[in-house]
């Protein structure tokens, strides 16, 4: 049995992880800051990242398999010190924990951000399209920055430590219980909820952005925990294929007819323009395939909303969705 460490459980990409490796049968193990959400699996942990002692404390004396690290800032605070303060001192804690304890293998979530696109900074085209591992990274605000150097830290751990790292670069995810990084699409949820209008994350509907469903998220952050290529490679994580605006809006047309669909949405990776992802590499290397299309994706949002997903986060409390750190 594969035991398994998800730092960050509570937040959006980490419930999702953490739900998958648990029906696979892991033994799960979470760390937070907070308490542990109800209903959630897995043995809980509660310490602060951001501190060796509490690391040590918390995670002294365990024999790990994997550590999946999802618990960075979710965007650009607007506080230069927390953000290297989280993202960089905290993932080193990590890392360092990582080597002495012998972990068979560390998953870091990137983003695709770490290239340049972040929707807070003007939008450049890529040199070429899709965009693949080779792409020049040249990130241009202190979020995309510290993704790029969470990479540069974690491979460093790799050639000089011999610590067996692995990073996935995310494009926008999408899913259900949007919170963290994800915290737009429970704006979008509660739209589709009211069923009347519904912006969509682009600015306008000839925009071509790419996204990747949580469930895949989930399912990559596992192939690369275990795959003996994934070793000291990062990838490319997004969806079968990039989304124009105005497919975008047919496919919420057909879900839901009669509903209006406006664009201007306040953040979009591509501002107008067009940004595709290439996934050759995972297939290549891992075999691995994204599963689920834009439809689908919707789909799952749909159903969460009209099985009362919305009104059991709110009983839960808002907190997560403005907290700046993923707990």
């Amino acid at each position: 049995m594969t035991r398994s460490l998800v730092v960050g459980g509570s937040g959006y990409i980490g419930r999702e992880l953490v739900r998958q490796l648990a029906s696979r049968g892991d033994e799960v193990l979470v760390l937070g800051r907070s308490r542990q959400p109800e209903g959630m699996p897995g043995r809980w942990l509660q310490g602060d990242i951001t501190s060796s002692d509490s690391i040590g404390a918390v995670l002294g004396g365990l024999e790990l398999d994997v550590i999946y690290h999802v618990a960075s800032l979710p965007g650009d605070t607007g506080d230069p010190l927390q953000m290297v303060t989280v993202n960089l001192l905290g993932l080193t804690h990590l890392l360092v924990y990582a080597r002495d304890a012998g972990v068979k293998r560390f998953v870091l979530s990137s983003s695709i951000s770490a290239y340049e696109w972040y929707p807070a900074t003007k939008f450049a085209p890529p040199d070429y399209m899709p965009v693949d591992e080779k792409h020049p990274a040249r990130p241009k605000d202190m979020y995309a920055s510290t993704k790029l150097l969470q990479e540069v830290l974690a491979f460093t751990f790799y050639h000089q430590y011999g610590l067996p790292v692995s990073a996935l670069r995310l494009t926008a995810v999408v899913g259900p219980g949007g919170r963290g990084g994800g915290r737009g699409w429970r704006e979008f949820a509660e739209m589709l909820a009211e069923g009347e209008s519904v912006q969509i994350p682009h600015f306008s509907l000839d925009e071509l952005c790419h996204y990747v469903d949580l469930r895949d998220v989930a399912r990559m952050h596992i192939a690369v925990g275990e795959h003996p290529n994934a070793a000291g490679e990062f990838f490319n994580c997004c969806g079968p294929g990039p989304t124009r605006g105005s497919e975008f809006a047919a496919i919420l047309e057909s879900i839901i007819p009669g509903i209006r669909v406006e664009t201007g949405f306040p953040w979009s990776m591509a501002q107008g323009g067009e940004i595709e992802f290439d996934m050759s590499k995972a297939k290549r290397l891992l075999g691995f395939e994204p599963r689920y299309s834009m439809r689908e994706t919707i789909l799952s949002i749909k159903a969460w909303v009209d099985a009362g997903g919305l009104e059991e986060d709110r009983a839960e409390g808002d907190s997560a969705y403005s907290s700046g750190v993923q707990d």
